[in-house]
């Protein structure tokens, strides 16, 4: 599977996404992140598995883990050092 570059509709969408999340800052991390897993394994059940296999939306979550991991990594080195 190849990787895609996000359009601008899924930029606005995280966006919102992270707006949203802010509300709920008072939360544990891990909360947020046992939330965000628990929709994300929905998301994978809600998927038409005459187009798309199990093993198929696995992939495509665990390739977005690795990419989100990655900018966020990119983003804390370029900001080191810098006022």
């Amino acid at each position: 599977m190849s990787f895609h570059q996000a359009k601008p509709e899924h930029e606005i969408l995280y966006l919102d996404i992270c707006q949203m999340l802010s509300k709920h800052g008072d939360l544990p991390a891990r909360e947020l992140l046992a939330v965000a897993a628990n929709l994300v394994g929905k998301l994978v059940a809600m998927q038409d598995q005459r187009t798309m296999t199990p093993a198929e939306a696995m992939e495509i979550v665990a390739m977005n883990i690795e990419h989100g991991n990655k900018q966020v990594l990119d983003q804390l080195a370029a900001s080191r050092g810098s006022v």
